[in-house]
């Protein structure tokens, strides 16, 4: 697959989509598009629902697919998507947010792998659920039979049960910094900086954590480091409310184990 400059081009769609075209003005991609993801968004339960496409980017690559190709191929499987959110479990209280996916097609449309970029929802959970499903979709052949690459990003709601405020500052990130080599032993995530989103619970706990990030990543690893913030207790806490922070992790990390330094013997 060829590696191009984005063009840049707004795309107006109810679905949020981005298709792979040869540029802005000859796209026959830039359509609105309704469906059952529309109705959905007038669900009051926690769930999936169309995220906004406002300053979508479109990428100029060799292989082409047509917006309604792919909003065939992705609403067969949109229930599926949907029902990812369960893997929230008690963090649908308040995990939510836009899941981008970017989306790997083969010559044969086939999904060659799916990539979680960017992400505020924070749950690896759901994440994975999503990805899984997305490596399994078949979408028609590209223009041409040749790979091709689109974005499509999702958005799930919480059930709002408990309030989320995004925070920064000096005492989450001395937090972070003093736990973040407890990371090393998991191993290496990706060969680039991976970013982390994570939901600190009023008790300290970080109830809820995801992962994105431009290129793949070490899923095996992804599990241990998901898990081993789970059991970080922070200081930065709010009564009442999850706190949402996000960080980035190095593709190395100094281990968190003290040097062991020589004794030497007393004359």
């Amino acid at each position: 697959m060829s590696n191009v400059e984005p063009m840049k081009c707004s795309l107006a769609l109810l679905l949020a989509v981005v298709v792979v075209g040869a540029g802005c003005g000859s796209d026959k991609a830039a359509r609105t598009a309704g469906g059952p993801e529309f109705a959905m968004k007038r669900k009051a339960a926690p769930g999936i629902e169309p995220a906004d496409t406002s300053g979508m980017e479109l990428d100029s690559e060799l292989g082409v697919l047509e917006t309604s190709e792919v909003e065939a191929a992705l609403a067969r499987h949109f229930e599926a998507i949907r029902d990812c959110y369960q893997h929230a479990g008690k963090a649908q209280r308040y995990a939510g947010g836009r899941v981008l996916l970017r989306f790997m097609v083969n010559g044969d449309g086939s999904a060659d792998d799916v990539l979680v970029v960017e992400s505020t929802l924070g749950n690896y959970d759901v994440e994975r659920c999503v990805v899984g499903i997305g490596r399994k979709i078949a979408f028609p052949a590209p223009s041409g039979k040749k790979a091709t690459t689109f974005e499509y990003p999702v958005e799930f709601r919480s059930s709002n049960q408990l309030a989320v405020l995004d925070i920064d500052g000096v005492k989450v990130e001395r937090d972070i910094a003093s736990l973040l080599p407890q990371l090393a032993s998991c191993g290496r995530l990706a060969p680039e900086p991976a970013n982390v989103i994570v939901y600190i619970e009023p008790n300290g706990t970080c109830g809820s954590v995801g992962l994105a990030a431009n290129v793949p990543l070490d899923e095996d690893v992804g599990d241990c480091v998901v898990q081993t913030i789970r059991r970080w207790k922070m200081s930065a806490v709010l009564p009442g409310h999850a706190m949402r922070a996000t960080f980035s992790i190095p593709p190395t990390l100094a281990s968190a184990e003290p040097r062991r330094l020589a004794h030497r013997k007393r004359r």
